[in-house]
């Protein structure tokens, strides 16, 4: 069994503190990735705040308008941090979004998530050649080799998917329907692998990485959020150990000092920590998400 942590939104505002309080016992074990914000549009701290406490209630005109971009690049204490944890090898990252907001003329309708309305590749447009510029400006800029996309809210439309593949990465979720994907004699043989295993196991998601002509993917991830329960972690972790199967953590670091909903005593670090001991009992090979999906 193989066991990854996929970490989203580490962009212009992210402190170094804040990824080591996160990190520091973990990555001379593995390395998390930590899945990338170009150029972050808004002020994101502050909207990561205001919408945990306003949830739907916040004022999205003002969000709206908040809307000057903040290249990672003129963070020079956070560059120098991943340059350096990188090369280290305790660290690894992914491209999650250029500015994570979608940009379509007409937004998409009954989409909003996580920390914004719209997700950014849930669109109508042909972004592959805005990827690739963003994905070479990070990897120059990090001195790093990016081969992973995470898609901001985990959502993709199918031009959104085209785009990504288009732009050479590998996928960790998106929520594409198995049978809308590529259906050349590699795709038509993983869409009968998935059937199958669905027809067998009912209960459980395919729990393996599914490598198709030109890239491979994970499909599917268990977040971890200021409402995850260890049980329902340790659950999802067993149903996939089971299959020796691929099992993707997913989360976000600037939730990790927030209070569980269901019991304000402990912290989401807490709740990661105990679940790592939980894994750590059994024979799993933990390793960065690029590592899991090359």
């Amino acid at each position: 069994m193989r066991f990854a942590i996929r970490d989203d939104d580490t962009n212009y505002y992210t402190r170094p503190e804040e990824l080591e309080n996160c990190y520091s016992q973990i990555w001379n074990d593995f390395a998390p990735t930590l899945s990338l914000i170009s150029k972050v549009k808004g002020n994101w701290l502050y909207w990561v705040n205001q919408i945990y406490k306003d949830k739907q209630n916040t004022d999205w005109e003002a969000w709206k308008n908040d809307d000057a971009v903040h290249p990672i690049d003129e963070n020079t204490t956070l560059v120098s941090f991943l340059k350096n944890k990188i090369a280290d090898g305790k660290l690894d990252i992914s491209f999650h979004a250029k500015h994570h907001r979608n940009g379509d003329p007409v937004p998409p309708e009954g989409r909003s998530n996580n920390y914004v309305l719209g997700a950014e590749y849930f669109t109508t447009r042909y972004l592959a050649d805005e990827i690739k510029t963003e994905v070479a400006h990070l990897n120059n800029l990090l001195h790093a080799d990016i081969t992973v996309f995470t898609p901001p809210q985990n959502l993709l439309s199918e031009m959104g998917y085209r785009s990504v593949l288009d732009a050479g990465l590998n996928i960790c979720g998106g929520g594409i329907p198995f049978y809308k994907k590529e259906k050349n004699l590699k795709g038509l043989y993983n869409i009968s692998k998935q059937l199958t295993f669905k027809l067998l196991h009912r209960e459980s998601d395919y729990p393996k990485v599914l490598r198709y002509s030109n890239h491979n993917e994970i499909a599917y991830h268990y977040p971890l959020q200021p409402t995850t329960k260890l049980d329902e972690l340790k659950y999802d972790f067993d149903m996939v150990r089971k299959y020796d199967g691929d099992f993707v953590l997913s989360t976000h670091y600037v939730e990790f000092d927030y209070p569980m909903v269901y019991d304000e005593k402990l912290t989401m670090k807490q709740v990661l920590m105990d679940f790592l001991d939980y894994v750590s009992k059994y024979r799993v090979e933990k390793m960065s998400l690029s590592e899991m999906l090359k």
